[in-house]
């Protein structure tokens, strides 16, 4: 209807100057009356402002559609990856009756990274700034919350009272740490990363360590052998049930501070014995051990225990 009444206008105008025009594929052709119609004169100026009124809103919408065009072309696109690594667990130290929650993550780098829980809190973040965010940020990250010591456990295993982490009941620790998905977000230069990892509340029980009792003492070129009853249960009745996937043994010199273990291997669901070589140890030291069993959820529960080798003034553990 508009263009209809654009072409009726323009063609009045022309034929008030003694024109005629006629349209080809790519020409307009115009031809000259020599008696033009006096009377279409006086409505040519009422028919062209009505004809640029129109072209001014055609213009305008032009203008408008282009403008939104140009927005959603300018507008920046990213993708969205995975993490390399995106875990979290629960570890429960059967021996001081202590537990707590562990995160880890690994990327090929972040300048920003969240993690919520199921219920949406945000539990954990940081943001890189200054040389650390021009580098490309921070590629992994391991967290390791306090461990307060669980009343349920003191009763049920027995473990010596501590309160250097704090003391809490199973259910508060839960309520604070809910079972459920909780979400791992970063942000990279053109990248944003997203991933899943799931928290349960089955604890499996700590490894039956059989041999070799706290304190022994073994021969300079001996091979020491550590060795525990397979684990079939949960740590606690209402902890359960629990599917055991592997264990993780830990062998390091007692120093009194953090060193590099000696040993560090995991090993199957099946098997219930490691066999540490002399080469390994040294003369006249005392080691600490760890076997930690791990739970299909990825959930870990350790036994600790000590040994020493020949030449030790004492075989007991620093505090």
């Amino acid at each position: 209807m508009a263009q209809d009444e654009l072409g009726y206008a323009i063609s009045q105008c022309l034929a008030s100057k003694g024109l005629t025009a006629s349209t080809t594929r790519s020409q307009i052709l115009f031809s000259h009356s020599e008696k033009p119609d006096r009377r279409l004169r006086r409505s040519c100026r009422h028919h062209v402002g009505a004809a640029s009124r129109f072209l001014a809103a055609l213009l305008a919408v032009g203008l408008m559609s282009g403008a939104i065009v140009q927005v959603a072309r300018a507008a920046p696109t990213s993708q969205t990856e995975p993490f390399k690594v995106a875990k979290i667990h629960i570890e429960t130290n059967g021996s001081a009756c202590d537990m707590g929650p562990q995160i880890a993550f690994d990327s090929d780098g972040i300048t920003s990274f969240l993690v919520s829980d199921p219920n949406g809190r945000k539990i954990y973040s940081f943001a890189t700034k200054a040389g650390m965010k021009a580098a490309g940020g921070q590629t992994e990250g391991f967290l390791e919350t306090v461990e307060p010591q669980i009343m349920e456990l003191v009763s049920a295993l027995g473990c010596a009272p501590e309160t250097e982490e704090g003391v809490a009941a199973l259910d508060e620790l839960f309520a604070e740490w809910p079972a459920g998905d909780y979400t791992f977000e970063g942000s990279a230069k053109g990248t944003n990363l997203k991933s899943q990892a799931t928290l349960t509340h089955l604890i499996p029980a700590g490894p039956e360590v059989v041999a070799p009792t706290d304190a022994t003492v073994f021969p300079v070129a001996a091979f020491v052998i550590i060795e525990w009853n397979p684990v079939t249960e949960p740590i606690l009745p209402e902890l359960g049930p629990v599917k055991i996937v592997g264990y993780h043994v830990l062998v390091e010199e007692d120093t009194g501070a953090e060193v590099t273990p000696t040993v560090d291997v995991d090993l199957s669901a099946s098997e219930t014995s490691l066999t540490v070589p002399p080469e390994y140890l040294k003369p006249g030291t005392v080691y600490r051990f760890e076997v930690l069993s791990t739970e299909e959820s990825g959930n870990q529960t350790i036994t600790e225990g000590f040994f020493c080798t020949e030449g030790v003034a004492d075989c007991v553990v620093s505090e």
